[in-house]
């Protein structure tokens, strides 16, 4: 198995406030800029966001949102996103464009809805690309405050070794071209890019796996791979709609890339669990593939954030013990 060393961890930067928001002290006596919140698309990113905004952690970068307004393409999730304090917008059918770079709104009650709610708003856009979606509503955040896209790792394709934001995309990756198209639609709109690696939270993650026994260890297990604890993502997405540079883009992750090996033999430990089988890594999902350690120094320092869970020990540990306060039997 090949792949390289890590290599130095590299360095940083700081900015910017509001403009139209309603402005008043908040803690520690800075101004708390209140503005409205549009969610295109509600996964795990967006409700793990929803959860921090609960928590009013918001508060702590200058930022309290107002209404909340998320996207959801199925007619049956309206009442599950009203239960979670979110006000629904419902396609059921994308929007069409008149060719492949104009998108005719014409009298489009959704288009303009999404417009309207947009305007001086922040954005998350955290929806997998599909080659047509970002085009179009793209055009509805003309007007937003900020936006902020949850891009993916995976557009480093083969590279091996340590990732940063001087480290070339994979341009030659077939899974990469959506994506990377998808970057490029919005930072035309001035997006912050966030790229992300393995995302896991109490509810989500490679600890669930391992307990259903569909984990399968890729290869060897040597491969290095990193990830970041939702709640830690939610963090560095409010910070982006605070102070992050328009147009910027970013590498997120926590702190120690890991082989595989590694993180799955400490939560077998933990849960009391044998080690899984191995497999191929060709047979393997492309995305525990990748051989890369991500170097995320720069947008912690940019924006002056400290992880909650800088190592999968500290985040994992959090997943576990909030089973166990559940009363969850296999994690006893």
């Amino acid at each position: 198995m090949s792949g390289s060393e890590p290599q130095s961890q590299s360095q940083m930067q700081e900015l910017d406030p509001a403009q139209e928001g309603h402005v008043e002290p908040g803690i520690g006596g800075q101004a708390l800029e209140k503005r409205d919140l549009l969610l295109l698309g509600v996964g795990q990113a967006a409700k793990a966001l929803l959860a921090f905004l609960r928590s009013g952690k918001a508060e702590e970068y200058g930022l309290q949102f107002q209404t909340i307004y998320g996207t959801s393409r199925n007619l049956s999730k309206a009442a599950a996103l009203s239960e979670m304090g979110v006000e629904p917008i419902i396609f059921e059918a994308p929007l069409q464009f008149e060719s492949s770079d104009k998108f005719d709104s014409g009298d489009d009650k959704t288009f303009n809805r999404l417009s309207e709610v947009a305007a001086n708003a922040c954005v998350l856009v955290s929806f997998p690309p599909d080659g047509v979606s970002d085009r179009m509503l793209s055009l509805c955040a003309k007007k937003a405050h900020r936006i902020v896209y949850i891009s993916s790792t995976g557009v480093y394709g083969k590279t091996q070794g340590v990732i940063d934001e001087n480290s070339p995309v994979d341009k030659g990756e077939e899974s990469s071209h959506l994506r990377l198209e998808a970057e490029e639609i919005w930072h035309r709109m001035g997006a912050i890019v966030l790229r992300a690696p393995g995302l896991y939270d109490f509810s989500y993650g490679l600890h669930l796996r391992l307990l259903s026994g569909q984990y399968r260890l890729p290869g060897d297990g040597s491969n290095y791979v990193s990830r970041i604890h939702l709640e830690d993502l939610s963090r560095l997405i409010v910070a982006s709609f605070a102070r992050a540079q328009p147009g910027s883009t970013y590498v997120v992750g926590d702190l120690k890339p890991s082989t595989h090996i590694e993180v799955v033999k400490w939560l077998c430990a933990e849960l009391k669990l044998p080690m899984p089988e191995k497999q191929p890594l060709s047979e393997a999902n492309p995305t525990l593939r990748g051989n890369r350690q991500v170097n995320a120094r720069k947008i912690l320092s940019d924006l002056q954030v400290s992880l909650r869970f800088p190592t999968y020990v500290e985040g994992f540990s959090d997943c576990l013990q909030q089973a166990r306060l559940a009363g969850r039997e296999s994690f006893s």
